[in-house]
């Protein structure tokens, strides 16, 4: 069976959030966190209006084994999966929430790790109402969720007051592990599906349902 095939978005925008993990977070409870999370107003959480990110990429180490008596080839065999830090950069602000997230772990006070998501979504495509994240006003392209992050480095600004550049400060985060996500499973989407119906037709809306299928 074919595949169908989407063209990449040309333009588009993304938004971070964070929230605080729980302190049992293994595989089967992350996903589940992320709706319990975003209607928790309880939950800390941290939205970030970055420019850039880095470190969206999973590895896998394969450990090799020469069996004896199997000269033509080794045998490959999976490890464990590795994920780079993310780096996320942003203009200075006067929030000072990443930099007090540093200095509760620096401290100890409050060793609170961070679940994450990060969604990309079509800058160009028509507006949303009602989504189920804050900056989810556009239709959602893609999603990755991140888990058990601790600020590994805060970085601070170049100051110079001959530059018209902005300032822009950067996080570095260590993390467990990095998924991207069916777009189904991002709060919200469920809304901006029906919306669809309305804003982009039924093409448009099939061609998501038919996105989160395949994610």
């Amino acid at each position: 069976m074919a595949l169908p095939v989407f063209q990449p978005v040309p333009q588009f925008n993304f938004t971070v959030t964070m929230w605080d993990a729980p302190a049992s977070n293994d595989a089967g409870s992350i996903l589940t966190s992320v709706a319990s999370a975003a209607i928790n107003v309880v939950t800390q959480f941290l939205f970030g209006a970055f420019s850039e990110i880095q470190g969206l990429n999973a590895d896998i180490e394969i450990e090799t084994y020469q069996e004896g008596g199997r000269n033509t080839k080794p045998r490959r065999f999976f490890k464990h999966a590795k994920y780079q830090n993310l780096v996320l950069k942003h203009g200075v602000t006067s929030s000072t929430a990443i930099w007090d997230w540093y200095e509760q772990i620096r401290t100890g006070v409050k060793k609170v790790r961070k679940n994450g998501m990060i969604i990309l979504y079509d800058r160009g495509g028509p507006g949303l109402v009602g989504a189920g994240l804050p900056g989810l006003d556009r239709i959602p392209t893609a999603a990755w969720i991140f888990d058990n992050a601790l600020p590994e480095r805060v970085q601070g600004p170049t100051l110079n007051a001959k530059s018209n550049e902005i300032a822009i400060e950067t996080l570095e985060m260590s993390h467990e592990q990095l998924q991207r996500l069916s777009l189904s499973m991002i709060p919200g989407f469920s809304d901006i599906n029906s919306a669809l119906g309305g804003v982009a037709g039924a093409g448009a809306s099939a061609a998501l349902g038919a996105t989160a299928a395949l994610a």
